[in-house]
């Protein structure tokens, strides 16, 4: 799943749960259930590391640090060991999150694949966090 993917659900996560470290323990789990379903990623970690942060920046600045925040850090969060494996500070064999180490399989994408699905996935994803900072977005 795109990054991006995981932090506009994590600010969902955010907005239904009042709690800070709810909202990130259920983000951190929800990576599992949508790294296992069909997706696609994207093939230059770059373009999605710069959107994700793009995007953490963005609800920090509207939100501060309310639960919207915190569920889509902890939706995001295990995909800093992928970032540490593409960029080969640690080999594969160290991944622990389990839809990253194989415990759990990863689902592979079965349509719309390439850059351009990436990107329209991404615009959907600014889309569902823009919504969910304009809901709620001081709470």
């Amino acid at each position: 799943m795109c990054s991006v993917t995981h932090v506009a659900a994590g600010a969902v996560i955010g907005i239904l749960v009042d709690s800070r470290l709810a909202a990130f323990l259920i983000g951190f789990v929800s990576h599992i259930p949508l790294d296992a379903v069909p997706h696609i990623d994207f093939e230059d970690y770059r373009i999605d590391a710069v959107m994700t942060i793009g995007l953490l920046t963005g609800i920090f600045a509207f939100t501060g640090f309310t639960p919207i925040l915190f569920g889509a850090v902890g939706a995001v969060a295990p995909d800093i060991e992928n970032l540490l494996w593409k960029t080969g500070i640690i080999d594969e064999k160290r991944k622990v999150f389990p839809t990253h180490s194989g415990l759990i399989k990863h689902g592979q994408a079965r349509i719309g694949s390439g850059p351009a699905a990436a990107i329209v996935m991404s615009a959907f994803s600014v889309g569902v966090v823009a919504l969910v900072i304009v809901l709620g977005g001081s709470k």
